[in-house]
């Protein structure tokens, strides 16, 4: 009996250290692919506009925001990470900085 109270404790003081992560406001993006992250990072420190655009534009990479809400993070680096960003039911997996996760 004091076992399962023991444990039951631990599972809920678990689950109250565990915060909801979102994404922040600031010109962030979610790219599809770890790649297209790069190179879009790339094209921002060149300021290559065109090269910026062509990703936006055919959804490579899409603007983040906090309207968002929840998020969960499926894989952390060091300077990117995997995330999954829900629509409804639905959701679709991004690569982005670290800098864009709100803990």
């Amino acid at each position: 009996m004091f076992r399962k109270i023991g444990i039951a404790a631990v599972l809920l003081s678990a689950a109250a250290s565990v915060q909801a992560e979102s994404l922040k406001d600031g010109g962030y993006v979610g790219c599809e692919s770890e790649d297209y992250l790069d190179e879009f990072i790339s094209a921002a420190v060149k300021q290559d506009q065109q090269a910026m655009q062509f990703l936006l534009s055919n959804y490579k990479c899409v603007g983040l925001s906090s309207k968002f809400g929840k998020i969960t993070v499926l894989d952390r680096g060091f300077t990117v990470s995997k995330i999954r960003v829900y629509a409804g039911s639905t959701g679709v997996e991004l690569w982005t900085v670290n800098e864009a996760i709100q803990r």
